[in-house]
């Protein structure tokens, strides 16, 4: 039997040397297969590794302008000029308070050592520094007691001096305190020749009469 060669199984060339286009029923290897295509892989891996994405594309850098900065500026300036205004009303208060204090405190220590001071040939200077320094009730009755006063003082020759004050603040404000002061006073007379030590201890209400401290009542406390 004679065999029949046709063209195209003579001119077919081997299975090694075709292409891999002609060669569809054979399987992919490893290295062929692959994930499917994602559109996106080719717009990140491509171009320069610092090349910006597509997606920021004309974003601008936020840049204040001069005007913004000089408004800027100038409300951190007013808010500072408040707080430093704020504290310093707070110190100049605190200060303020302080001061007049110290003030009621002095004009109630000097006005018991006034008051307990009496002198029977100064007896008119001593008690109108007393008047001076005294207003509303209390300046009433202690004017009222100075007619009866006078002469039993002159009569005995009495002398009373203020050798220690102490004085301690209660209470107070703006236009009102309260003072305890303690007094130890050497005291002589016509029966009396020699000093003797007499301690008092006397509360003042004072009130505010202008730019003064002025007593308002005085009482003899144990």
């Amino acid at each position: 039997m004679t065999m029949v060669t046709t063209r195209s199984e003579t001119e077919r060339p081997p299975r090694s040397q075709r292409s891999p286009e002609s060669s569809t029923d054979r399987e992919p290897d490893e290295h062929e297969r692959h994930e499917p295509h994602d559109p996106t892989d080719a717009a990140v891996g491509s171009g320069p590794p610092d090349a910006p994405r597509a997606g920021l594309r004309g974003v601008r850098t936020w840049r204040p302008t001069p005007r913004l900065l000089w408004i800027v500026t100038a409300v951190l300036l007013l808010a500072a000029v408040a707080v430093a205004a704020t504290l310093g009303r707070t110190a100049w208060q605190q200060q303020r308070d302080a001061d007049n204090r110290a003030a009621a405190l002095a004009a109630g220590r000097q006005i018991a050592v006034n008051f307990v001071t009496m002198n029977a040939t100064t007896f008119d200077a001593d008690t109108q520094r007393v008047l001076d320094d005294s207003t509303g009730a209390f300046r009433k009755e202690y004017a009222s007691t100075l007619a009866q006063l006078k002469p039993v003082v002159t009569a005995n020759k009495t002398v009373s001096t203020v050798e220690r004050a102490e004085a301690s603040l209660v209470s107070g404000d703006d236009d009102s305190a309260k003072v305890i002061v303690g007094v130890v006073a050497p005291t002589s007379n016509a029966s009396t020749p020699k000093a003797e030590k007499k301690t008092y201890r006397l509360r003042l209400d004072l009130v505010k009469v202008g730019d003064a401290w002025k007593v308002s009542t005085l009482d003899f406390v144990s």
